[in-house]
């Protein structure tokens, strides 16, 4: 399954909405009141395009595999390599933004226990204003992040005993899993896991305030219930044969009006920049214009993010009854060409690095130039609030560039000398990984599956399903009636690439020979 280059530039462009509002707030410029300053305090939606990304990008191997009915991915192994694509590059940052922007706090050891374990969310009084110490206060959305990945393994086991009650269908005789039902299912659970977040928030209000709730995962878990919805619908649309049926023609639409879904994220951005949604910048929110903003972040996101992530089922899986000349076209639509051009794609790959390095830039920046804050009585006209943007964002990129080769690379190969584990027949490996592509499976960095662009000897999520019915002819004239633990057996081809059977694969997109498929996660 081939790389998804515009999903990295989607991730590119979310680090730099975040940017632009942390940069409004140095330079006060977000404060001012104006429809501008609106637009840039409202950058902070880059957070949820992160985590519907997440969602998508994680939760996909599991969906595939519960439509298919086989067994869940290996849990101690997707955390372990999680914590490996997090942490390493993540506590340098904490090692350096501690001692020199927080000394005081740096005596004493339980601010670093917060942020070494990303703890610091959970404290109801914490010694810091705003979201977090100096120089790490974005670090507020990772710990979020991370207790998504703890959870995720639970609630993917519960979504699967959900889908799994639609049982079997009869097809010509031959039992095969309802696949249209148990993606209902999914559907319906992970519906429910994104409407309780409006529950959620309330608590944070009711029966008293306690505010630091809003910054951890249930009230936010909207968002990536949003990207697991569309996880879901992308594997149903690769079990269906023919790509002929409703997730498929879903695909097809979806991806076809990806102008009509920007124009609604767009309106939905709109009303998210007035106040109705809360303050011009960070403070107080009422649980009502809470409760919007979950709703309207979720729109914006996934109008974003869905046209992007459905685009390559539209595009590489017409219908068998649909005449040539009828056909959707193979080419992809402008947006999708602009996000994964080269620029936006590389950004897109050290986006984690921007996210982590950006505030200690900008307070390193700010001090080195002796710039005044807002609140020290600084001013910057429009011209010099570009400047100290662009330099926080050319500095920030530059340190994510060292990050990303100097820690996360190396972290990375750690990754694939990991005991490996044989493919499944879903076309992933037992980690909860993508085989060869799974570097984008996060938030910030790592690589989503695209239907119908699998290399050599990784088979579609759909293929056990027709195999194993074939396979059952003389099984059911037998007598023999399996259950569900016989479907889709572990198969006999080739192990994943490693471990002294590394097998050559090829390049979802020119077909040139490439590195041997590598599993890891992001």
């Amino acid at each position: 399954m081939g790389h998804q280059d515009a999903l990295d530039g989607l991730r590119a462009l979310a680090a730099l909405a975040v940017i632009v509002t942390h940069v409004g707030g140095m330079t006060g410029f977000g404060l001012t009141g104006t429809p501008a300053s609106w637009a840039v305090s409202r950058g902070n939606i880059g957070v949820p395009i992160f985590f519907v990304l997440s969602g998508l990008l994680l939760y996909r191997p599991w969906a595939a595999a519960a439509l298919a009915g086989r067994p869940p991915s290996q849990v101690r192994s997707y955390l372990r390599r999680r914590a490996l694509r997090i942490l390493p590059a993540y506590w340098v940052v904490v090692l350096v933004a501690l001692p020199t922007l927080n000394p005081g706090p740096a005596r004493h050891p339980w601010p670093w226990v917060q942020y070494l374990l990303l703890a610091q969310n959970y404290d109801p009084r914490p010694w810091w204003t705003g979201t977090g110490a100096p120089g790490l206060a974005q670090d507020w959305s990772l710990v979020v992040e991370v207790s998504f990945y703890l959870v995720l393994p639970v609630l993917a086991v519960l979504l699967a005993w959900f889908a799994g009650r639609a049982g079997w269908a009869g097809q010509r005789t031959r039992p095969v899993a309802d696949v249209a039902g148990r993606a209902r299912r999914l559907l319906a659970g992970t519906a429910v896991l994104g409407l309780s977040s409006f529950g959620w928030t309330l608590l944070a209000y009711y029966p008293h305030s306690e505010f630091w709730f809003n910054a951890t995962l249930p009230p936010l878990l909207i968002w990536f219930a949003a990207g697991m919805a569309i996880a879901v619908v992308s594997a149903w649309a690769a079990a269906e044969p023919e790509g002929d049926g409703p997730a498929s023609r879903l695909c097809r639409a979806v991806a076809s009006s990806a102008g009509m879904c920007l124009l609604i994220a767009g309106c939905a951005f709109v009303i998210y920049c007035t106040p109705v949604a809360g303050p011009e910048f960070i403070g107080i929110f009422s649980p009502w214009s809470d409760e919007l903003r979950l709703a309207l972040c979720a729109v914006v996101a996934v109008g974003l993010v869905a046209p992007v992530a459905l685009q390559p089922a539209q595009a590489s899986r017409p219908p068998a009854s649909l005449p040539p000349a009828s056909r959707p076209s193979a080419s992809r639509p402008l947006s999708s060409r602009v996000l994964g051009s080269p620029v936006p794609r590389f950004i897109g790959k050290v986006s984690y690095g921007i996210f982590l390095w950006q505030l200690l830039i900008g307070a390193a920046l700010f001090a080195v130039l002796r710039l005044k804050g807002p609140f020290q009585g600084g001013y910057y006209n429009g011209l010099q609030n570009l400047g100290i943007l662009a330099a926080v964002v050319l500095l920030s990129t530059a340190a994510a560039t060292a990050s990303y080769y100097l820690v996360e690379e190396p972290a990375r190969r750690l990754r694939l000398r990991l005991p490996r584990r044989r493919r499944s027949g879903l076309g992933q490996d037992e980690r909860g990984g993508q085989p060869g592509h799974d570097d984008q499976a996060d938030d910030l960095g790592d690589r989503v599956p695209q239907v119908g662009h699998e290399p050599a000897g990784v088979t579609r999520p759909e293929q056990p399903l027709a195999d194993h019915a074939a396979g059952q002819r003389g099984g059911q004239q037998g007598g023999q009636q399996p259950g569900p633990g016989d479907l889709d057996p572990e198969p006999a081809g080739p192990p994943v690439a490693g471990g002294g059977h590394e097998q050559p694969g090829r390049d979802g997109h020119d077909g040139r020979a490439r590195e041997p498929a590598q599993p890891e996660p992001g």
